[in-house]
Formats: structure tokens, C-alpha cells, sequence
């Protein structure tokens, strides 16, 4: 290999760099999109978080979500949730 069979390459790199680092500027600086399905999920879900801390056990009925609803669809806790164990590993960027 020589440095003039490379060079396409390594200029095709730098231009995906460069390409990629304007594009994903604004989450490098912090910035983040507000995702109003996050937001909701965060408000339904408050029913469930204080109702596990006072009481310490799963609760199975929302009302802060449809005038009531299953709590399993919002914010159930599984202790063998293998797919949530994975979910946490790909978000440590977030």
C-alpha cells in the first residue's frame, strides 16, 4: 500500500468526520429536542413513583394516565427486566 492508494480514503473520512461533528453540534454543546411523549410519560408515570415509595410495592392502577388505566403500560417494575438492563447500557451517552 502505498500513501497515493490511500489518500481517496482518507480524505472520505475526513469529510464524514467533519460532516458529522456540524451536524450533531448542537448535542455536543448540551442542547436536547424536548419530547412532549417523555414529558408525558414522566407526568403519568409520578402516580406510580410516589405510591411505590410510600407504600414499597407495585401498584396496578393508574388514574393519572385516561381516567385509569393498567400500571404495567406506564412505569411497572420488573426485577429480571433483562431489556431495560440494555437499554440503560446503549443511553450512557444521554
Amino acid at each position: 500500500m502505498n500513501i497515493k492508494n490511500t489518500f481517496p480514503y482518507s480524505i472520505a473520512i475526513l469529510i464524514f468526520i467533519i460532516a458529522s461533528v456540524l451536524y450533531f453540534n448542537p448535542i455536543l454543546k448540551g442542547e436536547k429536542i424536548k419530547q412532549s411523549d417523555i414529558t408525558q410519560f414522566k407526568g403519568m408515570s409520578k402516580e406510580i413513583a410516589d405510591y411505590r415509595a410510600e407504600k414499597g410495592e407495585e401498584p396496578y392502577w393508574t388514574g393519572a394516565a385516561f381516567s385509569g388505566m393498567p400500571a404495567y403500560q406506564l412505569s411497572a417494575y420488573y426485577p429480571n427486566d433483562y431489556i431495560k438492563m440494555l437499554d440503560s447500557a446503549l443511553r450512557f451517552f444521554a
